[in-house]
């Protein structure tokens, strides 16, 4: 990986910190305060060597005699999924392929290789919803309602969205020959790959002079977005801020930190434990705190980095919180590449707000608890249906043939946003496809596995469609009750 690209993604969703690995080492390429891959004592070097041994054979005899053809890497990856199972943790998760590593940081990251395309499954075809403006395809000429016919000569006909995300989809400065059907008429355009962001701030101006600022993420500038669109909404008056975190799923540590920069006075954001040992604290300087007023919206889809933020907004008084309590992802993952070409993402430690109270499965509690209520494109039945869905907390990230509790709730999640599948608990074929699609919609790598990214955004699109929560409108109670505080402070 590029050591200027290492730079910038440092730490993710309560630090992700991306390392090379080998078989009992690692070096950190960021400012972590612990070591692994610590030397062992004779006695636990020497079983370690002799269980080694036995796995080698194990794996040997397998191979011999399966009585179908199977090969070492396959047994192997399943050694080493195996080796990251049995610890239970569902943050925790091995990438056979490397590239399936570097996608899940882009995904964290906002940004993706591509040429700047939202599409949609339209009558049996794959059809563009909107063409980035700043990216190749925009660029181009792309406009809406292009219809794909085929990419790099491939025919997309009959295919899954997520398989012509995959074929778009490449390592930036590549060329990609897309044909689209344009009102009759075939179209092609030859379009070299780029890395594309998607914008993860937005902000208004309201009434009173409060400005609305919501963070969808925290991918690797959303700080200086953040920045921006603050610095434009002072000069146009605000002087107060609704910060809106609800249903925003994590990112970078080291973004969030930026932005509580922004707003704190001196003192901690957050503390690193691994362990039981306290190894790290990240801190505000107090440089750019200037006592505006600030309420925070949070729910149950704000999780990870969003926690981060909210329990230092909290502890340091400088926000009060409206909403519901927070989801409780207090634990932070690490990816290693492994030497063959692997990658794992570990979870290596938990994260506690300035105050030092626990985040993980306690959430952050609002000070002002304000449910909302059905939006308006759901129904009574369909809040009824998704308060009864089954919690997905099954340790475990199941593909194709598993069987489970974290199957039968992404089945009902799906039903419910309108997947074709059928609620058994099976992760059967249609299943998996739905899933791809799902993942391919929200920008996630489209590989079919209920991964706990997945399954978490899946909760939050739920959630989202039950409620409207994040939709900046006067039939939100949240941001009703933060306009009030605001006015009446």
């Amino acid at each position: 990986m590029n050591p200027r690209r290492t730079k910038r993604i440092a730490r993710i969703i309560a630090i992700i910190t991306i390392a090379a690995m080998v078989i009992t080492s690692a070096t950190f390429l960021g400012s972590m305060y612990w070591t692994y891959g610590a030397s062992l004592d004779a006695e636990e070097e020497a079983y370690l060597d002799e269980r080694l041994e036995i796995l080698k054979s194990y794996i040997k005899t397998l191979e011999e005699q399966y009585k179908d053809e199977v090969d070492y890497k396959t047994l192997l990856d399943g050694a080493y999924a195996g080796v990251v199972d049995i610890l239970g943790d569902p943050y925790s998760v091995y990438y056979a392929d490397q590239g399936e590593g570097d996608d899940f940081v882009s995904d964290v990251l906002g940004t993706f290789s591509g040429v700047g395309l939202s599409l949609e499954e339209y009558d049996g075809a794959i059809r563009v919803v909107a063409a980035f403006p700043e990216a190749p395809a925009g660029r181009a000429g792309v406009t809406t309602g292009d219809i794909i016919k085929s990419v790099d000569g491939v025919s997309v006909q009959g295919k899954a969205m997520s398989e012509v995300v995959l074929l778009i989809r490449g390592e930036a400065g590549t060329r990609v020959n897309i044909v689209f059907v344009r009102e009759g008429r075939e179209i092609s355009y030859t379009l070299v790959r780029e890395r594309i962001h998607l914008a993860s701030v937005e902000g208004v101006l309201l009434e009173d002079g409060i400005a609305y600022i919501r963070i969808l993420s925290f991918d690797d500038d959303s700080d200086a977005e953040f920045r921006r669109i603050k610095d434009e909404l002072t000069e146009a008056g605000a002087t107060s801020l609704i910060l809106d975190v609800r249903n925003n799923p994590g990112g970078l540590v080291e973004t969030v930190v930026n932005v509580a920069e922004q707003l704190m006075p001196a003192g901690p954001v957050t503390y690193f434990r691994h362990k039981g040992n306290l190894i790290s604290v990240q801190k505000a300087s107090g440089r750019n705190y200037t006592g505006m007023p600030v309420v925070m919206l949070i729910n149950g889809g704000s999780a990870s980095a969003s926690e981060i933020l909210a329990g230092a907004l909290q502890d340091s008084g400088v926000a009060t919180l409206v909403g519901t309590t927070t989801y409780g992802k207090g634990v932070g993952q690490t990816i290693f590449s492994i030497a063959d070409g692997g990658s794992v993402k570990l979870s290596t430690f938990y994260f506690e707000t300035p105050d030092k109270h626990p985040v993980d499965r306690a959430g952050i509690s609002p000070d002002y608890y304000v449910p909302m209520p059905l939006s308006a494109e759901a129904s009574a039945e369909a809040a009824e249906q998704y308060a009864s869905f089954a919690p997905m907390s099954e340790k475990a990230k199941p593909g194709l043939g598993d069987t489970g509790l974290n199957v039968f709730g992404a089945q009902q999640r799906l039903a419910l946003l309108g997947y074709a599948v059928t609620v058994t608990g099976t992760m059967d074929a249609a299943t998996e496809e739905a899933v791809k699609r799902f993942q391919a919609s929200a920008g996630l790598y489209p590989y079919g596995v209920l991964d706990y990214g997945t399954m978490t955004r899946l909760d939050t699109e739920c959630a989202a469609y039950v409620t409207g929560a994040g939709n900046a409108s006067a039939e939100d109670p949240q941001l009703a009750k933060a306009v009030e505080l605001l006015r009446g402070r």
